[in-house]
């Protein structure tokens, strides 16, 4: 929690300081008037009674998906689950030093900041000699903190985070080597792991498989599995769930859909005459075909795919059409095909050999609002392109003062020290406008190309790998349902939904329709998917509402995707688990008991040849299996057994040993047992194997361990 020291100036009011990483600033009386407003101090959490405030939940959530270009594609709940889990850590974490004395200060975290690769190794912050200089550094998050646009507000939230996230590293190491202190062997204990481990042990038996006794032999009743449940509380715990049944009933394009989609798109090729009622006469429209500007028709006709504006090489075009495209003139259309839930017309505007790779260097010219400049540039785009020109004259005069004018003029610290060099690329591995020049001119070409990130003189060092390739224009139409389509969809589920609130049978109904019914059990009051319908936290809402009822049913619109038809099928409270809900868990663990006891009576002899007899198997062997590796070959792994081999005397028979693929009667042959040799164990190497294991496994344990209090689940 922020640390709040309080200060009154003359006029009264209350001016709180907030330290916050490295920076602190002073709130206004109107930020304290929004803090302590009543929708701020509302907490969505506590950890050891460490309240998470909504408004710094909410504020984390946002610079994440600020920071990270993907997050869409989590959705929605899946950032919050992940953002939740971060402070849930970090609280656990400052708690446990607060009560350790262990304080992370502001010194400790810029020694990280400099010390982290990232950082070090980051071209923005070396000098000219290829050193990283901490006084670029300190510029650069000035800069951030003076920038007051929205890309620097953005970029100021990205260093906050990372410094958090230092902070966090530190927090958790502080901890690791405070539990590791108290965390090691002695060489006396290294080398007992040792003898044991590699105790080696060579024993015949008879093994009866669990498999042998069919599962339909094995009744367990509902009884049975409460008594487990009660007899091992501890390993049943459980949060609140819900269990459904749903139909789902989706958009799904017709076949009659499908053919007027592909109607669409082949009256787009061909010229056709149209009526212009202002000039009151027919015209000539030319089509996809004999359109001379490509691109502006794949805009006017609204593609349902941006146009892929570069060449493509033969892997990248789409399979169905490859030979038709290959085999094509320049100017003539493809299509329609169907391809990865579109269909497709495509133009053939150009072929070309282009190389697959580019050796280029450059030099950047920086100015004011390219993308990457630092504050402290002042030249403006007509300043920049002077400079650009001026050294264009000097290398094309002489190639060989590229490298120094590099070193000299460059705003790309990274390349600058190597000459202007960027080595190797691949064709899609730079911006548009910068690949199209190193890859659609030769060798040895040198000139200046504008980019987001400046101006840039290039100069192409070498190519190779040459490939033809192919330019495309292409208009796609998304193959989805219409309009005429969705409504017998929604139709369908209405009346299913209709019939199930006049008393109709769930499953009886959608199986004499033919729909298929997806059940999903053991939903959680914080998830986000619902089986086959995807992210949808209204049905998991609806679910967990008080009012809802068991065998209550309701239709949920699946935004723009179709629609569920939902049935509540079963509660499970928070706290010890139902036999309903326990019973797939432990049924298994019951056949299994079941049929050891089955398998038991059936090695009631005094021989392993008499059991192999009664039992018409043979009598088995291994031969030095170690404890440290205890598989049996033909089996598999069965520590218990190979143990029990270890301990038992030698020549005596024992059985009903329950193993983890059946029941074994044994007879130890012999147990070789190693000489206790200080030379073969490093204990350095068992203490840094057990201190990994802890710090591991540490966390799960202060969780087990930390009161966490959820509130999510009453906002989202």
């Amino acid at each position: 929690m922020a640390i709040l020291s309080k200060i009154r100036d003359r006029s009264g009011f209350l001016i709180i300081v907030i330290g916050l990483a490295m920076f602190s600033f002073v709130v206004s009386p109107k930020n304290i008037i929004d803090f302590f407003s009543s929708k701020n101090v509302d907490t969505i959490g506590k950890v050891n009674d460490e309240d998470i405030s909504y408004k710094e939940f909410a504020t984390r959530v946002e610079n994440f998906k600020a920071q990270n270009r993907n997050a869409s594609a989590y959705g929605a709940m899946t950032v919050e689950n992940m953002v939740w889990d971060q402070m849930v850590r970090e609280k656990i974490y400052e708690t446990k030093l607060a009560q350790a004395g262990v304080v992370i200060g502001e010194g400790e975290i810029w020694q990280a900041i400099i010390s982290s690769n990232e950082v070090v190794n980051s071209p923005q912050f070396k000098d000219k000699d290829g050193n990283f200089n901490e006084d670029l550094l300190k510029a650069y998050v000035a800069g951030l903190e003076a920038d007051t646009s929205e890309q620097g507000k953005q970029y100021l939230q990205g260093w906050l985070s990372y410094e958090k996230s230092i902070k966090q590293n530190l927090l958790t190491q502080a901890y690791n080597s405070l539990v590791n202190v108290g965390v090691g062997v002695t060489e006396v204990e290294a080398i007992n792991d040792y003898v044991i481990t590699n105790t080696s042990v060579s024993a015949d038996y008879v093994y009866l498989p669990f498999s042998s006794i069919p599962n339909t032999e094995v009744k367990v009743s509902k009884e049975e599995v409460a008594d487990y449940i009660n007899d091992h509380s501890n390993l049943y715990q459980t949060e609140a769930t819900r269990s459904l049944n749903l139909v789902k009933f989706a958009f799904t394009a017709s076949q009659e859909d499908e053919e007027e989609i592909k109607h669409s798109l082949e009256s787009l090729i061909a010229d056709k005459e149209e009526y212009n009622k202002l000039s009151k006469s027919t015209e000539l429209i030319k089509g996809f075909k004999n359109t001379e500007n490509a691109k502006l028709f794949v805009e006017e006709n609204a593609s349902d795919l941006p146009l892929v504006d570069r060449f493509q090489f033969e892997d990248e075009l789409p399979t169905v059409a490859k030979e038709e495209i290959k085999n094509a003139s320049i100017g003539e259309v493809v299509g329609p095909y169907k391809f990865s839930q579109y269909y497709k017309i495509s133009k053939l505007l150009d072929v070309q050999q282009i190389p697959d790779s580019v050796q280029a260097s450059h030099i950047l010219i920086n100015f004011i609002g390219a993308q990457g400049a630092q504050p402290t540039v002042t030249r403006t785009l007509a300043d920049a392109q002077k400079l650009a020109d001026s050294l264009l004259t000097v290398v094309q005069k002489s190639s060989k003062k590229f490298g120094e004018i590099a070193q000299n003029y460059s705003s790309d610290p990274g390349s600058a020290v190597k000459e202007g060099s960027l080595g190797w690329f691949g064709y899609r591995a730079m911006v548009p406008e910068f690949r199209d020049y190193c890859f659609e001119n030769k060798k040895g070409s040198i000139g200046i190309v504008k980019t987001a990130y400046g101006l840039h003189i290039i100069k192409i060092e070498d190519q190779k790998n040459f490939n033809k390739a192919y330019k495309l224009a292409t208009i796609a139409r998304q193959i989805q349902a219409s309009e005429k389509t969705e409504n017998k969809v929604f139709e369908q589920a209405e009346t299913f939904a209709n019939e199930l609130r006049n008393g109709g049978d769930f499953e009886a109904i959608a199986k004499e329709k033919g729909y298929a019914v997806s059940p999903v059990n053991g939903l959680k009051a914080l998830d986000v998917y619902v089986g086959s319908v995807g992210e949808n936290r209204r049905i998991v809402k609806w679910a967990f509402d008080e009012e809802t009822e068991i065998n209550e049913t309701k239709r949920f619109d699946l935004d723009e995707k179709g629609y569920a038809v939902v049935m509540l099928t079963n509660k499970q409270e928070k706290g010890l688990m139902s036999a309903s809900n326990a019973f797939s868990q432990v049924e298994p663990i019951l056949i299994k008991q079941k049929k050891a006891e089955m398998l038991e009576e059936k090695m009631d002899a005094d021989s392993l040849e008499a059991i192999a007899k009664a039992n018409n198997v043979k009598v088995e062997n291994f031969s030095n299996v170690t404890l440290g590796a205890p598989t049996i070959s033909g089996v598999g792994i069965e520590p218990g057994v190979v143990s029990a081999a270890a301990v038992s005397k030698k020549g005596a028979l024992v059985n009903n040993i329950v193993g983890n693929k059946g029941v074994f009667a044994i007879v130890n042959k012999s147990v070789t047992v190693p000489e206790a040799d200080a030379s073969k164990v490093s204990v350095k190497t068992v203490n840094n194997i057990v201190k990994s294991s802890v710090s591991s496994q540490l966390y799960n344990g202060l969780k087990e361990e930390a009161t966490i209090e959820d509130y999510r689940d009453t906002r989202y």
